[in-house]
């Protein structure tokens, strides 16, 4: 006679059993990968279609209970607080390499840890001290409207050439703009100085009001040093993930 092939439930110390086993293979895999991750040249982890969906699924999770606070769900960013759209190409610090978003995550920016990013701030010019790093003089209203004038003019939009003038004489000169973000207004990833005419801003929307409000109060935005707060795979796991959202194909591979 053929066997009536009952199944025979199982009992729920069985499953316990199971489910323990099912716990303790998935944590052996997870460690497995994460030694892997971190055994690997960061720059050259793009490329190994091996581990990269490991690593952007669990950045991915950590990005969003973690970071997503400030920079959004969709890592769009939020020009409100200057925390910069993530999905593009356009770098503050450095140039998009796992290396240098691997830096601003375990470090931080303007946070208190001697090894992350704190080399520039934005002036206040309004303030009758516009400096802590070095000594510069205030701007009157006047010469903000001219700055700003010049700025818009740099990016080929709508401004009146004679205030535009005086403004890059301000910014070239006595206001030492120049220095930070170069005489075109490029900036200088190096020390986290945004360009100015790319018609990418990193507070609010670009126009004359926002532009103006940067340059009277200043801008010091901070990103938080998670070296203390998260396992090494875990940050470069954010990294890895922060840097497919600007290279779209790396999810996959």
């Amino acid at each position: 006679m053929k066997s009536l092939g009952l199944a025979v439930p199982l009992g729920i110390g069985a499953i316990a059993v199971l489910a323990g086993l099912m716990t303790g293979a998935y944590l052996i895999f997870g460690n497995t990968m994460d030694a892997r991750l971190l055994r690997a040249e960061p720059d050259g982890l793009p490329e190994r279609a091996d581990l990269m969906p490991y690593a952007v699924a669990h950045g991915r999770s950590i990005f969003q209970s973690e970071c997503a606070s400030c920079h959004g769900r969709e890592a769009k960013g939020n020009n409100a607080v200057g925390a910069p759209n993530l999905t593009d190409k356009d770098w503050l610090y450095g140039f998009g390499r796992v290396s240098d978003i691997l830096q601003t995550v375990r470090y931080g920016i303007r946070a208190q840890d001697p090894r992350g990013r704190n080399l520039a701030d934005m002036p206040a010019f309004s303030h009758p001290e516009p400096y802590d790093r070095e000594k510069l003089l205030p701007l009157s209203p006047n010469d903000v409207g001219d700055v700003t004038q010049f700025l818009l003019a740099q990016e080929k939009r709508p401004a009146d050439a004679a205030a535009a003038d005086r403004g890059q004489r301000i910014f070239d000169g006595r206001g030492g703009c120049w220095d930070c973000h170069g005489q075109d207004g490029g900036g200088d990833s190096e020390v986290g100085a945004p360009n100015l005419i790319d018609n990418i801003w990193l507070f609010g929307d670009g126009g004359r009001a926002d532009i103006a409000d940067s340059i009277e109060n200043g801008r010091s935005g901070v990103c938080p040093a998670w070296v203390d707060r998260l396992p090494a795979a875990s940050i470069l796991e954010v990294a890895l993930y922060v840097h497919a959202l600007s290279h779209p194909q790396e999810a996959t591979r």
